[in-house]
């Protein structure tokens, strides 16, 4: 039953979205991979299609300079900016293309820059030609426009949207849709999530909800069923409006996506962090003060790098807090422009829902991760305050200690020498002695002493000798002393 149902005058339109810049290298720095949404669609998109206006896309773009990706050409206001300009407009549309069947392929092209973001509306349609559900394969050639093979870094969108020609109902043939567009090439399965209902025509959300943004395959189908809807699709404003309600969304799920590694990163860096400041005790209780300092050192050397890490991923979780906090605004702008097209009986509920996610969950949710990981990184910051004031306490404390064992050495040292100098002064003294009396001992023979004291007589030639010699070293002592203490007093002024 499924192979009979038919459409009419179906399209399909590519929204992908990539970051251009690259916040760790600093503002409106562009990212190294910025290039690859182009070369993505050109290379595989363009080959498939056989489209050579889209093989030569880089020499449509002001990104590009002599066939190189040049992004400097780029104007660099921070409004929506096109990129593509074939003779001044601003959509590129390709040649139809005449199928193997005789069936005739419009497309264009009209590539842009939000902000930080590119993006591009590629659309392929068939014109007035019904065509099996089945056959919706025409329209995605080995799987070129899911992510796998345009590798958008924040996800992408694809519109379905079709006439229902025959059909049992409207979900079903929606469901069928998907299921033969999206063939087996994508890993995971893409699910129906919600449904609505705009300019007076059924619209049904399909979604992988997959982690990577490049893997993830986010579809709507629209069915027309009012003559409105037409009218409204091929609006200009309406396309602009959901082109930016599409890139906030992609912004959001991606920011919220990462968040969460980070939190985890975050969490990881809080254990190890915990385990290293344990070994604090042990260190605490060691009692040689020389290898407690050490310690305490190696302990701040292999925190540091680790706090370093930590503070970034809380910067982080912080600037994606804000980046989620505007892409929820501009998404609610946009669809409050969306909603002020709508027809009576129109249901934009599914889209209203995920704008209350990101408020209401994810927002919360990154305010909670920050509360803890800020709770974290002020206790991470006092312990490696008390560490640093261990370190310096520790080391005062060997330098003094130092110091005192430096004094009692030179104390000990002084002492040995006020001990040599007392053992010379009193060998030299014996030995000074010794000669006096070695030189005087003669005259005891040449004179015999008279052991009983008679004043009368003159002083004995020995005795003479050795007081003569005594009061004359004392005098030249004396002597030397003051000259001494004269230039000491001289040159030390």
């Amino acid at each position: 039953m499924s192979q009979e149902w038919q459409i009419k005058n179906p399209s399909i339109t590519l929204y992908p979205f990539h970051l251009r810049d690259d916040r760790d290298k600093g503002y409106k720095q562009v990212a190294e991979n910025a290039r690859y949404l182009w070369e993505n669609l050109a290379d595989n998109v363009g080959k498939e299609f056989n489209i050579n206006e889209l093989n030569s896309l880089r020499d449509k773009l002001i990104c590009y300079k002599n066939g190189l990706y040049y992004p400097d050409g780029e104007r660099e206001n921070l409004t929506n900016e096109e990129l593509l300009i074939p003779d001044g407009g601003k959509t590129l549309k390709f040649p139809q293309i005449i199928q193997p069947d005789n069936q005739k392929l419009d497309g264009s092209i009209y590539a842009l820059r939000i902000h930080d973001t590119y993006t591009a509306d590629l659309t392929l349609c068939y014109q007035n030609v019904p065509m099996k559900v089945a056959d919706l394969t025409r329209l995605n050639p080995e799987g070129c426009l899911l992510p796998n093979a345009i590798q958008p870094s924040l996800g992408q969108t694809l519109l379905l949207y079709a006439e229902p020609a025959f059909y049992d109902t409207y979900r079903k043939l929606a469901d069928e849709s998907v299921k033969a567009f999206v063939q087996d090439k994508q890993p995971a399965s893409v699910d129906f999530r919600a449904e609505g209902k705009l300019f007076g025509s059924p619209i049904f959300e399909y979604d992988s909800r997959e982690d990577d943004a490049r893997q993830r395959c986010h579809i709507l189908v629209w069915l027309q069923d009012n003559p409105q809807t037409t009218e409204c699709v091929t609006s200009t404003f309406f396309n602009f409006y959901l082109m930016n309600l599409l890139c906030s969304r992609a912004k959001i799920v991606f920011v919220y996506r990462e968040s969460r590694k980070k939190y985890r990163k975050a969490q990881q860096i809080v254990g190890e962090l915990e385990k290293k400041l344990r070994e604090l005790g042990a260190i605490e209780r060691e009692q040689n003060r020389q290898v407690k300092l050490q310690k305490l050192k190696e302990l701040l050397a292999e925190v540091h790098p680790k706090m370093w890490a930590f503070a970034k991923q809380v910067r982080y979780l912080q600037e994606d807090r804000n980046t989620i906090d505007t892409n929820a605004e501009n998404y609610a702008e946009a669809l409050t422009r969306i909603t002020s097209l709508c027809i009576p009986g129109d249901n934009l509920d599914f889209w209203q829902r995920f704008l209350d996610l990101a408020e209401d969950k994810y927002q919360r949710e990154i305010e909670i991760d920050l509360n803890y990981v800020i709770a974290s990184q002020n206790l991470f910051h006092q312990s490696i305050s008390t560490v640093r004031g261990m370190v310096e306490i520790e080391q005062v404390e060997l330098d003094r200690e130092q110091m005192e064992l430096y004094k009692q050495q030179e104390d000990r040292e002084k002492k040995r020498d006020r001990q040599l100098e007392n053992i010379i002064f009193f060998v030299g003294t014996a030995i000074g002695g010794g000669q006096i009396f070695s030189a005087a001992y003669p005259l005891i023979n040449d004179t015999p002493i008279q052991w009983q004291p008679d004043f009368s007589l003159p002083l004995h030639p020995f005795a003479a000798t050795i007081i003569w010699s005594v009061l004359f070293g004392l005098l030249f002592g004396l002597l030397i002393l003051g000259i001494a203490v004269l230039v000491r007093k001289t040159f030390l002024r």
